[in-house]
């Protein structure tokens, strides 16, 4: 045979295994910054550096469980904005063998607290909570993982010590919080450069001593946080500044059992953190959603018009005011929202307001002032059927803005103790991880940022899915909506002449941004496709986060 024609014959032969294994040419190795697929488990974070920390803990034989830590931690390296060992995290695991269990990190008002003085404004050290983050990692690991504390540390030890490359979001919202950090010395010290500037797109932040805390925490255990030392520095520079922790806060602080709500959707089930985080909100919107079809195709205003009510309804129908930790005088239960023959009444009543006349607005607004992050959240499932949903936050952006300078980290801002403080409480928050069920495997891994624009962007990215049947990339992409008191809020993209109809039904229409700003929550989602034995991830188009998953 000629030379040319072993070359034709080595082509066709290599193609013709290529297409007896379809798997070396199938989606399982691509990976783009915010989708990825694969055959052996899957990542969706809020950070590049955070997702590579998953995976390399996935492949080196952990857990979905020990992936999150090893995500968690990294996030309070890479995303210091956003979440920080002295922040708060509520935590959704399903394990392979069929059990879901909350783990409740809140962080807590320390128990000398002292009642506000009139109209008292505290900010700083004042509204500095016993932390959450370290212990509810901790307990994670030790009690689901595979792998020892030590070993999820290290991603995250190795970032601090040498760096990361910080990402446009990161560094819009430390431009933003510039001053605020400048006016406290720890602050300024561990997190801005020498000259008071704050770190832009691109260059390198390293935090020497943050690593050198987490070395101590791999060393001697998250026991070294909360006693010792480290808590005397912790108390003794939060009381220096007027604040209230004492060492025995620390001592006594514990993760505790969370609680989780369940509804079924469209034949799945859904779990969801509760009591303490927002669960039971979403679990409302998704049983009053379900006495309605939404069939695919684009929406339609009278679709919109009704996902709108849907979210309206159940926010105002919160025991608490939107926005405050102030009990609503005559407020509905958590048990009583997210129960099915409440539902039936709600969507009883939205149906008549969807046929109902309606007064139009008189105009549509132009964009409102950019909302301010302070959440993070991060999905993993692995090959033998564990996931975890995890949220994580420190308050509004970069927390309190205030830091121990020897211990490199930001203290989280408690609302509680800044609107309501009693002794001992633990932070309410509008996180909700969910987890949604086909059969007894995880289908769908999700949660976000936003506030009070946490649930609404999970309903309509779960509706995307189920109801409209689109692929995780694209419910994820898709515009969204947020509406509260008749006041709704929209991503552009919508079918042209949507926000005129709408007008026209009395809501008031503000059209946003796709930006990491002004966003309607920021999801980071993780799938898994029974049929095809196939993992997806989905990181929100406006996030810096990146998904991607084990070779």
């Amino acid at each position: 045979m000629k030379p040319a024609h072993w070359v034709t014959a080595y082509l066709v032969l290599g193609f013709l295994l290529l297409e007896s294994r379809p798997n070396l040419w199938s989606k399982r190795a691509w990976t783009t910054e915010k989708v990825a697929f694969s055959s052996h488990g899957i990542v969706a974070t809020g950070s590049p550096e955070a997702t590579a920390a998953a995976i390399r803990i996935l492949e080196a034989g952990g857990n979905a469980i020990d992936a999150a830590a090893a995500a968690h931690l990294a996030l309070m390296v890479t995303d210091p904005a956003n979440t920080s060992l002295a922040g708060r995290a509520q935590i959704l695991l399903r394990l392979k063998n069929g059990r879901t269990i909350a783990l409740d990190g809140a962080t807590k008002t320390p128990t000398r607290i002292q009642p506000l003085k009139g109209e008292e404004d505290r900010r700083g050290y004042l509204v500095v909570p016993v932390p959450g983050n370290a212990a509810v990692v901790a307990q994670m690991v030790q009690g689901f993982g595979k792998l020892s504390l030590r070993s999820v540390l290290q991603p995250a030890i190795e970032l601090a010590e040498k760096g990361f490359s910080v990402t446009p979001r990161l560094a819009a919202s430390w431009q933003r919080n510039r001053q605020a950090l400048a006016e406290d010395p720890g602050a300024a010290l561990n997190f801005l450069k020498a000259d008071g500037s704050a770190y832009k797109s691109g260059e390198t932040f390293v935090q020497p001593r943050l690593a050198r805390l987490l070395r101590k925490i791999a060393s001697d255990g998250v026991e070294a946080f909360y006693r010792g030392e480290i808590a005397e520095s912790i108390a003794s520079d939060v009381t220096s500044h007027g604040g209230f922790i004492r060492k025995a806060d620390l001592e006594h602080y514990r993760a505790a059992a969370g609680v989780t709500v369940l509804t079924s959707y469209r034949g799945t089930q859904v779990v969801c953190a509760g009591g303490r985080a927002w669960g039971n909100t979403l679990v409302e919107m998704l049983n009053i959603l379900e006495h309605f079809q939404l069939p695919s195709g684009p929406p339609t205003a009278r679709q919109v018009e009704l996902l709108a009510r849907v979210i309206d309804q159940a926010l105002e129908d919160r025991p608490q005011e939107i926005g405050s930790l102030k009990p609503k005088a005559l407020g509905f239960s958590l048990t009583q929202i997210s129960s099915r023959s409440f539902a039936k009444e709600r969507a009883a009543l939205i149906k008549q307001k969807l046929f109902a006349p309606a007064t139009p607005a008189s105009e549509t607004k132009q964009p409102a002032t950019p909302d301010n992050g302070d959440t993070t959240h991060l999905s993993v499932i692995d090959s033998e059927g564990n996931a975890v949903a995890l949220t994580t936050s420190i308050g509004p952006a970069f927390g309190a803005r205030v830091a121990t300078p020897e211990l490199g980290f930001l203290y989280a801002h408690s609302y509680r103790m800044r609107a309501d403080p009693a002794p001992d409480k633990r932070d309410e928050t509008e996180m909700t991880p969910t987890i949604v069920l086909q059969g007894q495997k995880p289908r769908l891994v999700i949660g976000a940022a936003g506030s009070e624009r946490i649930p609404s962007a999970i309903l309509q990215v779960i509706s995307n899915v189920l109801d409209r049947g689109l692929t995780l990339e694209q419910a994820v992409a898709e515009p969204r909506i947020f509406s509260f008191r008749g006041k709704l809020r929209m991503h552009p993209g919508f079918p042209e002449g949507l926000t005129q109809s709408l007008s026209l039904r009395g809501f008031e229409v503000e059209v946003l941004g796709t930006d990491s700003i002004q966003h309607l929550g920021l999801i980071h989602a993780a799938s898994f496709d029974q049929a095809t034995g196939e993992f997806s991830g989905a990181v929100d188009p406006a996030s810096d986060g990146s998904a991607g998953g084990p070779k």
